[in-house]
């Protein structure tokens, strides 16, 4: 079967625009969120797997191909993906988010659950309750220019460059080769006045979303809103270390929040499980999309 070729496009929003990534399908919905630091593109490979499928693929505020204005708050990337799926008018979705993402996921699935039928979180950033009062009082007084991911390289030749120097490093080393190569594609862009190539997703933004923590333990309150099926991904936490972006930063104990779900706990991968095993991601959301896992006893 002829693979069909995605088309992207701005959709204005209110106070914003995103860049959208669209594959025709005939098929329900379905909404990639990408996680921070990625654009919409890093899921290239996994639509691939996922022809016939119906795919938005999102770069979320302050990423790749949407508008990089506002301060940095988790919430406000929520609102404009609530703000979306009323302009596209999207419904029956099935959403998909990683890191980042799920939690996005996760929030607009509870407060647009109208819309939804499923969700796929994989390794959301959804820590444990306790964990948001440390961080939040913590991270306030935190200037996210003294944070190492704001001193990321952010002068670039073109993406093959980018490629060359991640490839054998971690945690690009454990990806597939074809997703290092789409994020590579896509992550760069041309800035006014400037003669190198710079990161879409500017380090110091990158730096603000890990650490503005504030008000996130919100979600907590929502997810017994959460009642169509939710199937939750978890790479193995690094418990020694709450800065180990490879390691699980979900909450173990998440599932049990969840009316109707099911976990796969895949302590073979980092966190980065899109990007180590696109295949398996997709024969998931395959899954959820065709409605063959209910929830059901």
């Amino acid at each position: 079967m002829k693979t069909l070729q995605p088309r992207t496009y701005q959709v204005e929003l209110p106070d914003i625009a995103l860049q959208v990534t669209e594959w025709p399908g005939d098929s329900d919905p379905v909404l990639l969120l990408h996680a921070t630091g990625f654009h919409g593109r890093c899921w290239d490979s996994i639509a691939r797997e996922l022809n016939g499928v119906h795919l938005y693929a999102v770069d979320i505020r302050f990423h790749g191909g949407s508008d990089r204005h506002g301060q940095v708050n988790w919430r406000l990337m929520a609102s404009d993906i609530e703000a979306l799926l009323a302009e596209l008018d999207l419904n029956r979705v099935t959403g998909v988010g990683h890191s980042l993402g799920g939690y996005l996921a996760a929030y607009t699935g509870a407060t647009q659950r109208q819309r939804f039928k499923q969700l796929v979180l994989i390794d959301p950033v959804i820590l444990p309750r306790e964990s948001y009062r440390g961080l939040s009082a913590a991270r306030d007084a935190v200037d996210p220019g003294q944070n190492p991911v704001s001193r990321r390289k952010n002068q670039w030749r073109d993406s093959a460059e980018m490629y060359e120097r991640f490839r054998d490093r971690a945690p690009f080393k454990s990806w597939k080769e074809e997703v290092l190569r789409d994020y590579c594609d896509y992550a760069l862009r041309t800035v006014p006045s400037e003669t190198a190539l710079q990161l879409a997703c500017d380090p110091l933004h990158e730096a603000s979303i890990y650490l503005n923590q504030k008000g996130n333990e919100a979600i907590y309150d929502l997810l017994p809103r959460l009642t169509f099926p939710v199937t939750l991904l978890r790479a193995s936490p690094d418990p020694d270390n709450a800065f180990n972006l490879a390691a699980s930063p979900t909450w173990p104990g998440l599932i049990d929040s969840l009316p109707r779900a099911r976990e796969f706990y895949l302590p073979q991968f980092s966190h980065f499980i899109p990007m180590e095993d696109p295949g398996l991601v997709a024969r998931i959301i395959r899954e959820a999309v065709e409605e063959r896992w209910t929830g059901d006893a």
